[in-house]
């Protein structure tokens, strides 16, 4: 755990879990809202936990372990997201691959299971990403029908339902529409990493009345779609491998670059669409695999990988 100091960032925390062993994955994925920090392990041969620790007067201390109503080796954990008092957590794994989200509200000083959502075919992935605004939920499944889809879930009363199903403009089998996503009030933004051969995009939704359209095409400025390298090697930049959002303000992530540095874009809305703005880079010999992860509250982003955490402000 992170905290910003008037000389920079420093180490706040080291969380730990009450029963972690070797082997769990500790940290596989995080997310935080406010005061409220969650951590899970990922074990596609044994269930999956979500540890949820709150900050107090005395530190970061682990207040809940969530597991999915029917724990099976299903991959819970893989993903999870968290906004105010509600969570949710990927297993893209349940039902022999068909994939489901776990969504947990906290009452009083309780975390409870309180739906389970899962609306994609066999085999789509669904539950590897997901995200969470308010009362919004985004699930990604990135082989649903081939060329992957995101579904869009809101809450009425305290029933969860699916509203819509996010598709690409141009997507077709193998692009991974659905491969990361990201939402922030009525906007939200799908990555589709394999798009025109790993060159990637990134699509960006908005929310009038109940209707969810696809509003933007986002694009790398200096991205690659062709096959470099031997067999092993990535066929692109990946651009689209992750996705954050802000406000009017988007980071995606490219994880493989030819220069052997990450790369991230930022974009923001004009009264001419969305443009990018900037181009996030790393060292040299930060190596690829670096982009993978990107995450932006207000002016500030951040981009990881296969090492460190680097913090760009605006």
């Amino acid at each position: 755990m992170l905290t910003r100091t008037a000389t920079g960032w420093k180490q706040a925390a080291e969380l730990k879990a009450s029963d972690t062993v070797a082997a769990d994955a500790f940290g596989y994925s995080v997310a935080i809202s406010g005061t409220t920090a969650a951590v899970t392990t990922y074990d596609q041969i044994h269930p999956g936990r979500v540890y949820v620790f709150a900050k107090t007067a005395t530190g970061w201390n682990q207040v809940a372990e969530l597991t999915a109503s029917d724990s099976v080796p299903d991959a819970f954990g893989a993903a999870m997201a968290i906004s105010g008092t509600t969570a949710v957590v990927g297993a893209p794994a349940q039902a022999n691959g068909k994939g489901a989200a776990y969504v947990f509200t906290k009452t009083g000083a309780i975390w409870r299971q309180t739906a389970e959502l899962n609306d994609a075919k066999d085999g789509g992935n669904f539950g590897n990403p997901v995200a969470i605004s308010g009362a919004t939920i985004v699930v990604g499944a990135s082989t649903a029908e081939d060329a992957g889809r995101a579904y869009v879930f809101t809450k009425t009363g305290a029933v969860w339902k699916r509203v819509a199903e996010l598709k690409g403009s141009d997507t077709v089998s193998n692009d991974g529409f659905g491969t990361s996503v990201a939402i922030s009030g009525t906007t939200a933004v799908v990555g589709a990493e394999g798009q025109d051969q790993c060159k990637g995009r990134a699509y960006v939704f908005t929310k009038t009345g109940a209707v969810w359209k696809r509003v933007a095409e986002l694009k790398g400025s200096d991205t690659f779609g062709v096959k470099v390298g031997g067999p092993n090697t990535p066929c692109g930049s990946l651009f689209g491998s992750a996705v954050a959002i802000s406000g009017t303000t988007v980071v995606v992530g490219a994880d493989y670059h030819p220069r052997t540095a990450f790369r991230a874009y930022v974009f923001t809305k004009a009264a001419t669409g969305w443009e990018q703005v900037s181009e996030l880079k790393g060292p040299k010999d930060a190596g690829n695999g670096l982009g993978s992860a990107v995450a932006i509250s207000g002016r500030t982003a951040l981009v990881e990988g296969i090492g460190p955490v680097h913090v760009f402000e605006a």
